[in-house]
């Protein structure tokens, strides 16, 4: 008899008994985004701790993981599912993933060519091999992945995030660091490479093909911003004029923004007048107002944008805009959703937001739960109406699914809707048996809408 389909429910066809967990070498590994695919297959890039490729030893590897729609790795991609890279023997760090309608997969992270970070892009081609088509020049052909170095040799840059524009060029978003007074502090940066990955010099205006965004926080210059998402639609593509909408905060300000670029790099003041928007975290009358910390955005169908992150009150606090950056007030109660799992004292986090085709918005991070008595994290979603306000028919009721993946604490950090409706949740989870973390990824029922049938002729593989 087949499974019901009902939303907010583990799908128990896939892994064991609806969630897996991978192990590679037994080191720590870590989702930190998936993607899915128009087959029911999905990608997972991240990080995983294995062989140096130069040199003895073992390091963190850029790495993306390939599964089949049942949750067990396809072995036609990579090494037995796994295709994993190390640029010297430092940490390598995969954050953002995008397959494209050809079935290649790129990865944006960080690489280290000797002890500092700096921006990477990959591409590989369907089976997990390095694209030579793709990047930076090397021995009669090129090298597949391509770096940028904003800062010097001897400071880190982090990327952390990836879309494409409508004519192919690639954005990569992350954070640099420049000097205030006798420190430095990261801002947001944001740089463009061409499709085939060569960095775009007319992207910005000042002839690097990068961006460094001012600090966000007027009272105090030496102040670190932090970009955690690049706000696309539920497809995970960029608006129609291909501008550019990231969001982030301030660290320890209790301050979070977004701004929004044109498609070439300039601030787009058609967004609240400026290119920005502030979300200070506070009270007014008694009533939690602002985010202190936002970490994931998209865009829907009518150019919206929702948002969602944290603030005093410790849950997944959801706030909408409308299109030229005003609060939309129409959107949950006087504009604010808050939901939460725990007690006033602990601390339910978002890292991830992903829209229905229908129109709901689901989140996912972690909760913290005690179940036997002493707190842990664990997988935590979210589902709100289009209107913002909890879905009740997700879930326990009140739009909520908290699930332990393994006995030890986890965090969902990425999600997406598959194709058929259903949910993707991955992230870590810590391994019962020794310490450290592994790939930790959950399948749960949406809703059956087919939100890509309209393009599924043109990009089914």
């Amino acid at each position: 008899m087949a499974q019901q389909w009902v939303p907010g429910t583990l799908d128990q066809t896939f892994g064991s008994v609806g969630k897996l967990t991978t192990d590679f070498f037994g080191g720590s590994d870590e989702i930190n985004s998936v993607a899915a695919m128009w087959d029911g297959r999905f990608v997972a890039a991240g990080t995983v701790v294995g062989r140096n490729l130069q040199g003895s030893g073992s390091s963190p590897n850029l790495a993306v993981a390939r599964y089949l729609p049942n949750g067990t790795l396809d072995p036609t991609f990579g090494t037995n599912g796994l295709a994993m890279f190390d640029r010297s023997g430092n940490s390598d760090e995969g954050f953002a993933v995008k397959v494209l309608p050809d079935r290649s997969v790129l990865v944006a992270g960080s690489q280290a060519p000797n002890a500092y970070q700096d921006f990477a892009l990959v591409k590989l081609r369907p089976d997990g091999t390095l694209d030579t088509n793709f990047g930076a020049a090397g021995v009669g052909a090129r090298t597949g992945s391509v770096l940028l170095d904003v800062t010097g040799p001897g400071l880190h840059d982090e990327g952390r995030l990836l879309a494409v524009q409508s004519n192919g060029k690639i954005i990569v978003a992350g954070n640099t660091t420049v000097p205030v007074g006798n420190f430095r502090y990261r801002r947001a940066t944001v740089a463009r490479f061409s499709a085939d990955g060569v960095l775009d010099t007319s992207f910005g205006g000042n002839g690097t093909g990068y961006v460094v965004l001012d600090g966000t926080y007027a009272a105090d210059a030496q102040t670190g911003d932090y970009v955690t998402a690049i706000a696309t639609n539920q497809r995970g593509d960029l608006p129609a004029n291909d501008s550019i909408t990231l969001v982030g905060y301030t660290a320890n300000r209790n301050n979070s923004f977004a701004f929004r670029l044109t498609r070439d790099g300039a601030l787009d003041t058609t967004f609240n007048g400026t290119g920005r928007v502030n979300f200070v975290s506070g009270t007014s009358g008694g009533v939690q107002t602002g985010l202190s910390d936002l970490r994931a955005a998209r865009i829907d169908d009518a150019g919206r944008i929702v948002v969602v992150g944290t603030s005093s009150d410790r849950g997944f606090t959801f706030q909408r805009l409308l299109a030229n950056g005003s609060l939309d007030t129409s959107f949950g109660t006087n504009g604010r959703t808050l939901v939460k799992l725990s007690t006033v004292s602990q601390y339910d986090e978002p890292r991830a937001l992903a829209l229905q085709g229908n129109g709901k918005i689901v989140a996912s991070g972690y909760a913290t739960t005690a179940p036997s008595g002493t707190p842990q994290s664990d997988f935590f979603v979210v589902r709100l109406s289009a209107n913002g306000q909890p879905d009740q028919g997700f879930g326990d009721g009140q739009g909520r699914m908290v699930v332990t993946v393994s006995a030890n604490s986890e965090q969902s950090r990425s999600l997406a809707v598959e194709p058929s409706g259903k949910l993707l949740v991955a992230g870590l989870a810590l391994n019962a048996n020794g310490p450290h973390d592994d790939y930790a990824v959950l399948r749960a029922y949406g809703d059956p809408d087919r939100i890509f049938a309209d393009d599924l002729e043109q990009h089914l593989f």
